[in-house]
């Protein structure tokens, strides 16, 4: 009888952890002092890095973003520099998508996957091919040229620029000119050429939004910059589903995760923004527009929404399914925290399909979410 104790307990530390129906949650910290990771990719030793010129561009179209990228051999690319900006200029935006002049020397494919459009230059050996995706917009059109620029910009190991460098970007296309803005009218194209290192296939690496994390079912890299201190010195706490992988995340993004499900692709971030700018019923009607749903009013909003702990404090939830004309739908799982004087944004977007399966979990994840 002594020893039958000691060996039940040994049984039971042996059993599987994976038998319970319960899924590991990991608890995190934002950290008060964070030190900067780096550019994404540096120090990959997947393959000898390349030098490669990178031209791309972002134009903003109302509920989604636009995103054209041209990636090669320096003098392939540069020798494409002037056809590029001319391309870029005959863009035009007609309803919710974008019409262009093709060059003389590009020709079409058809799209595919995320891929609105495949453009080549024609008899290019190795191929140079433009690619054009469009990606649901995201909370601050800042954020999102700030993000995606930085991503370029790490994918060719170059360092990370500020939201002042976008403000002052050149109005002149030139080569060497790392960043530069062609306006028409109302229509803003902010544009990069980029010349540095890459590893990996210099047209990987597809686009993201502060919604949503693009590229063929690969997770984004690791945070460029991690999470930062929440106003005051409060520490930002939250417990993250088993999968959530760590994604990009600095400036107004105090945490942002990627999910992937086979080829399909979500993000879910956190973003503060001054209370006394984030009235709850505009933000959830943009929601709405970014997924194609209608505005609704302040008297349909309690019907439409759903309120959830998070601790002592109440969170706004609301799950918003696109309409099934979008291949596939999109959906936005959001919750609006305000705390002080921040509006907290938690958001959830990707296709419909992998959103409903994340509900549980991403509402659960809401309610986890402290501030200490």
């Amino acid at each position: 009888m002594k020893q039958t104790l000691p060996i039940f307990i040994i049984l039971l530390l042996l059993v599987p952890a994976g038998c319970g129906k319960q899924e590991e949650i990991t608890s995190y910290t934002v950290p008060k002092q964070a030190a900067d990771a780096g550019p994404a990719g540096a120090g990959s030793a997947t393959a000898p890095a390349k030098e490669v010129r990178m031209l791309a561009a972002i134009l903003p179209g109302g509920s989604q973003n636009w995103f054209f990228k041209l990636t090669g051999a320096p003098d392939q690319v540069q020798a494409e520099f002037e056809t590029f900006i001319q391309f870029l200029k005959s863009i035009t935006l007609n309803g919710d998508k974008p019409a262009w002049k093709l060059p003389e020397n590009w020709e079409q494919e058809p799209g595919s996957s995320m891929r609105f459009a495949t453009l080549k230059v024609k008899g290019s050996d190795p191929a140079v091919e433009l690619s054009v995706i469009p990606l649901p917009a995201g909370d601050s059109l800042e954020v999102d040229l700030l993000s995606n620029i930085n991503r370029w910009r790490g994918q060719v190991g170059l360092s990370d620029i500020t939201a002042k460098d976008i403000q002052a970007a050149s109005t002149t296309p030139a080569l060497d000119t790392d960043l530069f803005t062609l306006k028409d009218g109302d229509q803003t194209i902010t544009a990069v050429s980029l010349k540095g290192m890459m590893a990996d296939n210099p047209m990987g690496g597809a686009p993201f939004a502060s919604g949503m994390m693009g590229g063929a079912g690969r997770p984004s890299p690791s945070p460029v910059n991690p999470p930062a201190t929440t106003p005051g010195g409060t520490n930002l706490k939250y417990e993250t589903p088993a999968g959530w992988k760590p994604g990009r995340s600095g400036g107004m993004r105090k945490a942002a995760f990627n999910i992937t499900a086979g080829e399909e692709t979500a993000e879910v971030t956190i973003i503060d923004l001054a209370k006394a700018a984030s009235p709850l019923l505009p933000n959830i009607n943009r929601w709405r527009g970014q997924v194609g749903l209608k505005e609704i009013s302040e008297a349909d909003l309690p019907k439409e929404s759903e309120q959830l702990k998070a601790g002592d404090l109440e969170a706004t939830y609301v799950k918003l399914i696109g309409p099934e004309t979008s291949k596939p739908p999109q959906a936005i799982l959001g919750a609006i925290i305000y705390r002080d004087e921040l509006a907290w944004f938690v958001k959830l977007t990707g296709p419909a399909k992998l959103a409903e399966q994340e509900q549980a979990r991403f509402k659960q994840f809401v309610q986890s979410i402290r501030f200490e």
